[in-house]
């Protein structure tokens, strides 16, 4: 296939990716992963890299919409630092081994623990938010605060998410008032997609059959072209959700999210 017409599969890519995680409030790589599962097929990436491409891909990309959230959270005074230093070391530690785990599963594994993982959130945005209620004075917690961002970078550095989707509800369980939970899992976002992406571009970098225009596990022309333009639909997409109650798109975020399960199930 041509660049060209590579170049426009990928910006579409990105066109709907932005347009969802906007209007549905989600991080990117919720979107990003299974749109890939669709598009790199097109672009003629070998079914067995298609996965872990997918998922590389979308942590190379939620770096850069992670530093524009972080500059917006920070300029709302909303992150705490402490507790993002507390949690870097494991943040660190579980991207890096949950990439590492993730770059050596079978592309029919991935899709199966992603699919498992949508559902899994999709019954937590459904009915389970009520669990997430304050546990614990905040104060008292920060001793969990790495223990928790490690066990959580593993999970999002394997299905290729940047992890404020589980982060903030973990933070507002430690007892941090919901603003400063969400800023403080953003911030801490961007670490989990540096690392995890880094790894698996070092793990990827090692292989020799991969498809051109590849950078490791990073697809170059799903990378650019989704950045092109989903940091520009993003923005839409929230500007959309205005328009809609809560529980209105509560409901399609589960759909989507179930969907997105379906997807990958039916692609075992």
């Amino acid at each position: 296939m041509d660049f060209y017409t590579l170049a426009i599969i990928f910006l579409v890519t990105g066109t709907i990716a932005g347009l969802l995680a906007g209007f549905l409030g989600i991080g990117g790589g919720l979107i990003v992963v299974p749109l890939l599962t669709f598009a790199l097929p097109l672009a003629n990436v070998p079914e067995h890299y298609v996965m872990t491409m997918a998922i590389g891909t979308s942590l190379a990309t939620i770096i850069f919409t992670a530093i524009s959230t972080l500059v917006a959270h920070q300029k709302r005074a909303n992150i705490i630092w402490p507790a993002v230093f507390s949690i870097f070391p494991g943040v660190m530690l579980g991207s890096m081994l949950g990439a590492a785990v993730g770059s050596q599963m079978a592309g029919q594994s991935l899709m199966v623990v992603f699919g498992t993982f949508c559902v899994g959130l999709g019954l937590y945005t459904s009915v389970g938010e009520r669990w997430f209620q304050p546990a614990w004075d905040y104060n008292q917690s920060r001793n969990w605060l790495s223990l928790v961002g490690f066990l959580i970078a593993i999970a999002s550095a394997i299905v290729g998410i940047g992890g404020g989707t589980l982060l903030g509800p973990w933070l507002v369980w430690l007892g941090l008032e919901a603003r400063k939970a969400v800023g403080t899992s953003a911030a801490c976002g961007l670490f989990i997609a540096i690392f995890g992406a880094a790894s698996y571009l070092i793990t990827g970098s090692q292989l020799d059959d991969l498809p051109q225009y590849s950078l490791g596990h990073i697809y170059l022309p799903a990378f650019f072209g989704i950045i092109a333009t989903s940091m520009l639909t993003a923005p839409l997409g929230a500007r959309m959700a205005s328009y809609f109650s809560a529980k209105t798109i509560k409901i399609c975020l589960t759909i989507a999210l179930f969907a997105a399960a379906s997807k990958m199930f039916l692609s075992v």
